[in-house]
This record gives structure tokens, C-alpha cells and sequence, in this order.
């Protein structure tokens, strides 16, 4: 992974915050994309990825795990560092944190369940089935226990994680992340309602296409992801207050997740730290990878 330089703005004035160009002059159109499409922003990365000429990585491979094919890639040394994407996007979400987490950690960047370049299962997605496959991936490479940074979908799956397996993660941050459907603004939930593989547009067939063990399964693997959008998670209170892992809960002050929800899930897990971003939109890592890749180190160091 290499870094990408940022070409975006900040939202104004009254209009719906936008998510940042980070890619090309040529590809600024794929950087406008509205509603839960915020969640495929990836796309900006990976155009300024090629733009630059940035060679796929050596660092990927690949391990079967509970049915599937699963690639994840390994930077850096020390202690183990896990980065979760977004949903319909990939590892490459995080090419402005990798090299900087990379410094200190052993990080390992999945690509989640029918997303990425890792193959999909039988049955419906869902956010602990992912959660599922990332604790049978720490299985595999002997990790006992790890910390996790996880964007939008990651930061759920990390919410699961830390629920079900509370010996196996120390520190966890969510950047965007939701425990119930209805915690999206009102907007959100209702493009969600009725969206289907086709009104994620179509740049974000092209990169699935591009990255998919199976290019023909888009549709199906899309189409999964937003049923799951609409029916979870389904956090409870008492399962946050279950949380033993330190925890820093994140969001842009202009996120898709409303700011009341990241507040109550803040409130909700024993000493969590709230960090809302000001400025930023869902998608604060690439906006302001500095101040991101900063405050998570200092977190992580605690």
C-alpha cells in the first residue's frame, strides 16, 4: 500500500456534506457519490492508487478460512494491529494509515467476506458471520489477542468482536459505526430501504469486478450487503456494557451516523472515549489521515 495525496475539501454552508476527492482530476465524479455510497469512498483511493502508478502489494496472501478464501495482507512488526473496511470496499480503504501504524505494529488488513479479493459464502452476510471469520484468521496466525481499528462496517464487525470474544481484542476504535439500523440519519436509512446493487452506481461494480475471485457474483454479494444494512446490527445496551476492551468511539461531525447514536454507543461501553472529528464527514480516515493516524496511535499506546 502507498499513500495517496488528498485533492478534497470540507463541506459548507447548508448543503449535504460530500465526500472528499481523493483520487484524479479525472475520477472526481466517483468521489461524489451520496448517501450509504459514503461506504464505497475506497473507490476515490484505489483511483488515486493507479493515478499513481502504485504497484499491487507483495504483502498480500491468502488462507481458507470457515468456507471461504480469505486475503489479508501483513506490514510492519511488533504487536498486532487488525484494520477492518468498510462494506463494499476492501483493505485498501486504509492506504493512509498502513504505512504510519506500520511503524509500530504488526498490522494484518483483511479483506472482509464476499468483498475485496476474498470469495463469499453460502447464505446471508451478516456482521457476526464476519466477525466469525476474523477470530478463525487470528486462529490461523496464533494471535491471542490483537488491537482493532475499524471503519464504517469494520468498526461493527470490531463491536462484535470485542461482544463475543472479549480475551482476544485490548484496545478497539470505530471510526462511523452504528449498533442499530435506525442509528443512520433519517436520509440514509431511507435510500437503504429500497436500494439494490444497481443504485450503488456503477463505479463500485467496476472495482469489485476488478478485485472479486468471481466478477459475475456483484450483484448477489452487493445485494447480501445491503439486506444487512437494513435489518442490523442489533446491539443491545447491555451487550455494549458487556465491552471490556478499551475503546475509542469515533465519527465526523458531518457523519451518515447520527450524532446522538455515536454518543449513546460511546455512553454505552464502560469508559469509552467519544472523538468526534470536526469538519469530517463518514469519511474522516481519508480526510484527515494525519490527525486520525495520530490520535489512534495515542490511543493504542495506552
Amino acid at each position: 500500500m502507498c499513500p495517496v495525496e488528498s485533492g478534497g475539501g470540507k463541506p459548507s454552508g447548508p448543503e449535504p456534506p460530500r465526500v472528499p476527492c481523493t483520487a484524479s482530476p479525472s475520477s472526481v465524479e466517483c468521489c461524489a457519490v451520496r448517501h450509504l455510497r459514503f461506504l464505497a469512498s475506497a473507490l476515490a483511493v484505489l483511483g488515486g492508487l493507479l493515478a499513481a502508478g502504485c504497484a499491487p502489494s507483495d504483502a498480500g496472501r491468502y488462507l481458507g478460512v470457515r468456507g471461504i478464501r480469505l486475503y489479508y495482507e501483513v506490514h510492519g512488526h511488533g504487536p498486532t494491529l487488525l484494520l477492518l473496511h468498510g462494506g463494499t470496499g476492501d483493505g485498501t480503504q486504509f492506504a493512509r494509515q498502513v504505512p504510519a501504524f506500520a511503524q509500530r505494529f504488526r498490522v494484518i488488513v483483511p479483506d472482509l467476506r464476499a468483498q475485496g479479493r476474498t470469495t463469499d459464502g453460502p447464505g446471508p452476510l451478516t456482521y457476526h458471520i464476519m466477525a466469525e471469520d476474523v477470530v478463525a484468521l487470528m486462529d490461523r496466525l496464533r494471535i491471542r489477542s490483537a488491537d482493532v481499528v475499524g471503519w464504517s462496517d469494520g468498526g461493527i464487525v470490531g463491536l462484535d468482536i470485542a461482544i463475543h470474544h472479549p480475551s482476544r481484542l485490548k484496545h478497539l476504535v470505530t471510526f462511523g459505526a452504528n449498533f442499530q439500523p435506525d442509528g443512520l440519519m433519517p436520509d440514509e436509512v431511507a435510500w437503504g430501504s429500497t436500494a439494490s446493487a444497481q443504485s450503488l452506481g456503477p463505479a463500485v461494480r467496476l472495482e469489485y469486478q476488478r478485485l472479486a475471485p468471481d466478477p459475475g457474483h456483484y450483484e448477489v454479494a452487493m445485494n447480501k450487503i445491503l439486506a444487512m444494512w437494513r435489518a442490523e446490527p442489533r446491539f443491545t445496551l447491555a451487550e455494549l456494557h458487556s465491552i471490556r476492551a478499551r475503546t475509542l468511539v469515533a465519527a465526523g461531525e458531518h457523519d451518515l451516523v447520527r450524532r446522538d447514536h455515536t454518543e449513546a454507543l460511546a455512553h454505552a461501553i464502560p469508559g469509552a472515549q467519544l472523538w468526534i472529528v470536526p469538519g469530517a464527514t463518514h469519511s474522516v480516515i481519508h480526510e484527515e489521515p494525519d490527525l486520525v493516524n495520530e490520535r489512534v496511535l495515542e490511543f493504542l499506546g495506552r
